[in-house]
């Protein structure tokens, strides 16, 4: 069955407003002393970097190795893999009570390191399929960098405005997403029937995008050091993937609808993992009484 092109025109609109959205969201949310935060502890930052850009990318690579995908499932994996800097960081570690400066710092860094990454290192981690490296760039800096400073001249030119226009934007991002997910469903299970039993996964999909976004956490808990809150923020940094930027990729090269399935899974895994250990933290803290004491009373009263 062949596929409704205006439906197929509708996801791709949905999935440019959830790029630009989910990274405004930040930028609206940016302060220059935030940016700064991370070269403040230039050993944590190199670290950071190291697991995002070296150590997923080659653990994605092993548990292919060791559990073979369908070429568009392994495709989508990749991409993702080689995508760091979640906007969603912040908010994740916000609730968790942890250091939310560093964590805002660290996102805009990964951020403009996956846009120089991904056209460059993508074309050797993904051998068989032929990624447009200009068209990438094209994207990646139309969608993501333009929209990121330009919220973040906003933020620092009229901070009321800014502050007022954050939840809307974020609403905005959240609501697309959910939009994106159906879309895509649609379009999954209206493709022929190759392409419909390759992109439900199996087992062995499920497992891979479990192990993924497990081992991916596991990475940055081992690098974190000692620091509770330095481990905190590097597991969540390297768990939560930036889906924005692996969109952007999918969809400036690909048409394989098992490519963007693959990456719309991941990113289910990984919010559900991450609210998962984000809990689960957050409970310790109360137990461990690190929460800060004030906030209790308020919540007594």
């Amino acid at each position: 069955m062949v596929v409704n092109p205006l439906v197929s025109d509708i996801g791709n609109y949905a999935i440019w407003f959830f790029v630009v959205t989910s990274i405004a969201t930040m930028g609206l949310n940016l302060t220059v002393r935030e940016i700064l935060s991370p070269w403040k502890k230039k050993g944590l930052l190199s670290i950071s970097l190291i697991a995002n850009f070296l150590a997923v990318p080659l653990f994605a690579l092993l548990i292919l190795k060791l559990i073979p995908l369908d070429s568009g499932l392994a495709t989508g994996l990749l991409i993702v893999a080689a995508a760091a800097g979640a906007p969603s960081l912040p908010k994740a570690i916000s609730i968790v009570k942890g250091d939310v400066a560093y964590a805002v710092g660290l996102t805009m860094i990964l951020i403009l390191a996956t846009i120089l990454y991904m056209p460059i290192v993508l074309p050797f981690m993904i051998g068989n399929v032929t990624i447009d490296k200009t068209n990438t760039i094209l994207y990646l800096i139309v969608f993501m960098l333009i929209p990121l400073i330009a919220t973040m001249a906003l933020r620092a030119r009229l901070p009321e405005l800014a502050k007022r226009l954050h939840p809307i934007v974020s609403r905005s991002s959240d609501l697309s997403i959910i939009l994106v997910l159906l879309i895509y469903t649609v379009i999954l299970f209206t493709s022929d029937f190759t392409v419909r039993a390759g992109a439900i996964l199996g087992l062995q999909g499920v497992l891979v995008a479990v192990l993924f976004i497990l081992g991916s956490f596991a990475i940055g808990h081992l690098m974190g050091g000692s620091d509770p809150k330095s481990r905190e923020v590097l597991s969540f940094g390297t768990g939560f993937r930036n889906v924005s930027a692996a969109l952007v990729v999918v969809t400036a090269n690909f048409r394989d609808p098992q490519i963007m399935f693959m990456v719309l899974v991941i990113a289910i895994f990984g919010i559900i993992f991450m609210m998962l250990f984000g809990g689960a933290i957050y409970r310790k803290k109360r137990r461990e009484g690190t929460i800060p004491k004030l906030r209790v009373r308020r919540k007594e009263g």
